[in-house]
């Protein structure tokens, strides 16, 4: 059975629960940034919440794997469910778990891509050929760095501690330009946390425990993030 890299055994189940809030998380910020990009017509917003719709669509698929490798009975059943759609070629499992990876990292580090870029100082985007062909060079490395990081799994989490570092000094940029809005500070310091839990999970072959701190500072991450859009919904 496939599996990107070791987790303390006492956190099995832990892991699914902690995903499971920062995927209801992640809907909740894109559904209140379609409401404000419905309310003000405001681009970013509806970028944001094509960005956290898809970085929820990677969390489901990470809960689904890692529930299958995890739990005995969600894998008997997911064999019997595959087992009849794939007959004989079931033999080759773990190229289904592989490809359950890709549906995890391909969309959580697009989502974190186009946030990184709504980051940036705002203006105009797709007039010029140049700005589209990035833009598909991006999915390209993006999809390349996610059949890569099957592999070897601090790929895919280092990958993603660059994004969002990037990310992180757009929004303390912010911060500065905003004279120190809270808000903004709150901002900055949601993904300054996601920062801090994927570097920790980067390292996890040294300690299968750095995952745990990993997890939880993701979702201290998240909810900070919810509570600034809570704030602005009000």
């Amino acid at each position: 059975m496939a599996q990107l890299f070791s987790t303390p055994i006492w956190f099995n189940g832990w892991d699914l629960l902690f995903n499971s809030i920062i995927l209801l998380i992640a809907l909740l910020i894109a559904g209140y940034s379609w409401r404000i990009y419905r309310l003000g017509k405001t681009k970013k917003y509806g970028y944001f919440s094509l960005a956290f719709l898809s970085i929820g669509f990677g969390l489901f698929f990470k809960m689904i794997t890692n529930a299958i490798a995890v739990f005995q009975p969600v894998n008997n059943a997911a064999q019997s469910v595959i087992g009849s759609v794939a007959g004989s070629a079931l033999s080759y499992g773990n190229l289904y778990f592989h490809f359950g990876f890709l549906l995890q990292m391909i969309p959580i580090l697009g989502g974190l891509l186009l946030i990184f870029f709504i980051s940036q100082k705002s203006r105009e985007r797709l007039n010029k050929w140049h700005e589209v062909s990035q833009i598909a060079l991006f999915i390209y490395l993006v999809v390349l760095v996610s059949v890569v990081a099957n592999f070897i799994a601090a790929v895919f989490y280092l990958t993603s501690s660059v994004i969002l570092s990037l990310i992180v000094l757009n929004y303390y940029r912010n911060y500065l330009n905003k004279n120190n809005n809270k808000n903004a500070l709150q901002v900055m310091l949601s993904f300054f946390f996601m920062l801090l839990g994927n570097l920790f999970i980067v390292f996890v072959f040294l300690a299968p425990a750095l995952y745990v701190v990993g997890e939880v500072f993701m979702l201290i991450g998240f909810i900070l993030l919810l509570s600034v859009y809570m704030r602005v919904r009000r």
